[in-house]
């Protein structure tokens, strides 16, 4: 090989690696679509029982979308805290942040928070999307450190994928 074919072969590589991974269209809820939400195909995104999660490629941060009645909203809540602790996250209650903002014509409510899992320090968010009068979209996400910065910029693309049908 020429040292211009193997220049050639080389970033070929390095430009596929880089590339954002294809993103995977899911509708929730599924039985009766009111939002959409594009995952990382990458992440291995897979339904749950009322809506999606994903891990990513490195295992180091996770997010799930499920949907809920506004009613049933603090008990979704409840239920996702539980499944952090389950999974070993030990949330800092004192150090919560709060973020309203829109998002695709859509009101958002951020809780922040920062913990502990057994790797060390984590960063924890749930984001709840008004959908409807009736209807949320809770998005739990837990990461490392280091996943908030290598996986950050693609956790800001689902955020900002996130659509009322």
């Amino acid at each position: 090989m020429t040292k211009i074919s193997i220049m050639a072969c080389l970033l070929a590589v390095v430009l596929t690696a880089s590339a954002p991974a294809a993103a995977k269209l899911f509708e929730l809820p599924p039985d009766n679509p009111a939002a959409t939400v594009d995952l990382p195909s990458g992440w291995k995104p897979s339904e749950t029982e009322h809506g999606v999660e994903a891990t990513s490629a490195d295992s180091e941060t996770y997010v799930a979308f499920e949907t809920a009645t506004a009613k049933a909203m603090n008990q979704l809540i409840d239920e996702d805290l539980a499944f952090l602790a389950k999974s070993g996250v030990i949330i800092d209650r004192s150090t919560q942040q709060t973020q309203d903002t829109t998002m695709n014509e859509v009101p958002v409510s951020f809780m922040h928070w920062k913990g502990r899992d057994k790797d060390g320090p984590t960063a924890v968010t749930l984001g709840i999307f008004g959908l409807s009068d009736n209807l949320i979209l809770l998005m739990t996400a837990w990461s490392s450190p280091a996943g908030d910065k290598t996986n950050g910029p693609a956790l800001d693309k689902v955020l900002a994928s996130v659509k009322r049908r």
